[in-house]
């Protein structure tokens, strides 16, 4: 009896465990990376916007990887004890629900069943989302001293996890309005006609759903980073630029929902601006681009006074090295190729051939922008600046597997960036693909530390046990 109470007290501590949660999203997220190609219908390289069976993929890996970020949120700003342990104890639920959620999207028999385990799933990452949300609210009344000097990253979190939290509300409209229409609720469906029909309120709400998501997702990374790094530490005039940053993001970010927002529940049409005379208003800039932009700007800015928090052991900072390497690739794939494109759509067109207002004859590159950049800046970039400091966090040894691991990113990033560049001028893909196979390479390893620590303990109790 004494063995199976001591049993059931180290199954408890594995359930609450951060570092046995981390771990296990983590192979999750891994494993399916490296099946992705081979689940049915997913194809990671064809021109345009994701397939169906594409994003459900994309959501199979993505959403273990926001929750991942919230184990990894509420342990490196010590939130309320009950929070933790909530988050905690979902870890394997959402998991198993996760992956039954691509098991069932498949069979058509199954369908209904695959809605209902899907909404589940996101009903409880939204509860979660929720009170990570009252958690953070309470943050600077505990800690008083700390939010003082980290209030720039403190409140990019803060108005971050409110934009994630309402671009998921909008993905949860979207799949009820898509799949049962809205007729069942009269006075919201009078609204929805108000805006357009459904039609039109859909292609609306889930295009602010994926625009909006991915920029917030990522603004909440760059706090992360910040106050991993230990940003609070520096003096007065670092500390403040890394906070002059991250308030450049803060607005981004709330400028960027509130459009978002007002052109989904609303008739707002997003306006272009700088338009280039004479190109029938196709040559500019979308005004949301410009917002979503301001987020990566502030964490370039921030990088000037992070530079600073650097660690001084080689192997953390390398990796926090690679972290803010992620930032600027990513930018430079988003500015550099995306607005080329934006201010030259007379050529580029909008997904037809044709002639200026119809479209342009290089339709067919400004899709393969759409893919590979979908790929590199929405889907596999963050995933690794997320991952790095979890990475950082739980694991304090294995330097040569830290090394090898960035040697893998860094030259991941730069030919996956390449490849983007590549893809659009010439439809090819294969630079690409190798550099995100690099990447994904450098996961495993940034992987495989977290089940030899594991298993290391495991085997220790078992000893003990004995």
């Amino acid at each position: 009896m004494t063995v199976f109470i001591k049993n059931m007290s180290e199954f408890k501590k594995f359930l609450q465990d951060p570092s046995y949660n981390s771990m296990s999203t983590l192979i999750f997220i891994t494993f399916f990376l490296f099946i992705g190609a081979l689940l049915p219908g997913v194809n990671w390289f064809s021109l345009g916007d994701f397939s169906l069976e594409m994003v459900n993929f994309f959501h199979t890996v993505m959403i273990p990887f926001v929750f991942l970020l919230l184990i990894y949120s509420s342990e490196l700003l010590s939130l309320h004890p009950f929070e933790k342990k909530m988050v905690n104890l979902s870890t394997y639920p959402i998991l198993f629900l996760t992956f039954l959620g691509l098991i069932f999207f498949y069979p058509s028999y199954t369908q209904n069943l695959d809605y209902i385990i899907q909404a589940m799933r996101d009903v409880w990452m939204l509860i979660l989302a929720l009170m990570f949300f009252i958690s953070l609210l309470m943050f600077p009344f505990k800690e008083k001293d700390k939010f003082r000097k980290i209030w720039g990253a403190y409140f990019l979190i803060f108005v971050g996890t409110i934009s994630v939290g309402i671009a998921s509300i909008m993905g949860m409209i979207y799949e009820y309005g898509s799949l049962f229409s809205f007729s069942s609720i009269p006075w919201f469906n009078n609204y929805v006609t108000g805006w357009g029909g459904l039609e039109t309120f859909l292609g609306n709400i889930i295009t602010s759903h994926s625009h909006q998501m991915l920029p917030a997702l990522m603004a909440g990374i760059v706090a992360l980073a910040s106050i991993s790094f230990g940003y609070e530490k520096l003096p007065l005039m670092k500390r403040s630029i890394v906070n002059i940053g991250l308030l450049i993001a803060i607005i981004g970010v709330i400028s960027m929902s509130y459009i978002y927002f007002i052109s989904s529940f609303g008739t707002y049409a997003i306006p272009s601006i700088f338009i280039v005379p004479g190109t029938y208003g196709m040559n500019a800039l979308a005004l949301d681009d410009s917002h979503t932009s301001l987020i990566g700007f502030g964490a370039l800015i921030s990088i000037i006074g992070l530079y600073y928090a650097l660690s001084l052991k080689r192997p953390e900072k390398l990796l926090q090295a690679l972290e803010m390497y992620v930032w600027i690739a990513t930018m430079a794939v988003m500015i550099v190729i995306g607005y080329s494109i934006e201010f030259n759509e007379t050529y580029y067109g909008f997904g037809a051939s044709g002639s200026p207002p119809n479209g342009g004859p290089g339709y067919l590159y400004d899709m393969a922008f759409t893919d590979g950049h979908l790929l590199y800046a929405f889907f596999l970039m963050p995933l690794l600046a997320g991952i790095i400091l979890v990475f950082i966090h739980f694991i304090k040894s294995h330097e040569f597997l830290k090394n090898i691991a960035t040697l893998f990113a860094v030259a991941g990033i730069t030919i996956g960036g390449l490849g983007v560049l590549i893809y659009t001028m010439t439809l090819s893909w294969y630079i690409e693909a190798i550099g995100l196979g690099l990447v994904i390479v450098s996961i495993l390893f940034m992987t495989l530390p977290f089940t030899e620590t594991i298993t290391g303990r495991i085997r220790h109790s078992l000893q003990q046990d004995k």
